[in-house]
């Protein structure tokens, strides 16, 4: 037996939504409600919607009645959305810049301890 009541948002969905809407507010200074209204209007939303509706009846009207009414989308952002993104308070969103420093970063970080003791040239067998 399965427990009561909603089913439970996959960690999947939750962090796609908050890691859009922070990158959202960050990017053009909008308040995180107005970041989610404007996530709703993007091409791949549809998709995240019907996976986050998977396990509910009639998931069609679930989807459709979030695509189309705006007093659904901000019921929804004050019910969920303020919470998933309460959960990841530390999520970094990177510019395109930040990136490859941070992937610089890593790189150098490679070439310490034990990982540098490795080979990394493969041997050619000799043949006899």
């Amino acid at each position: 037996m399965g427990k009561r009541g909603q089913p439970k948002i996959s960690f999947f969905v939750k962090f796609i939504i908050a890691y859009k809407v922070i990158q959202l507010k960050k990017r053009f200074n909008l308040t995180a409600r107005a970041s989610w209204l404007l996530f709703t209007t993007q091409k791949g939303f549809k998709d995240l919607i019907k996976e986050h509706y998977k396990n509910k009846d009639q998931t069609d009207w679930w989807v459709e009645s979030i695509l189309k009414d705006d007093d659904v989308k901000i019921n929804f952002y004050k019910n969920h959305i303020r919470k998933i993104i309460a959960e990841f308070p530390k999520l970094k969103i990177y510019t395109p810049k930040e990136y490859k420093a941070y992937l610089v970063k890593i790189k150098a970080n490679k070439t310490k301890g034990l990982g540098s003791l490795r080979n990394p040239f493969k041997r050619v067998r000799k043949a006899k």
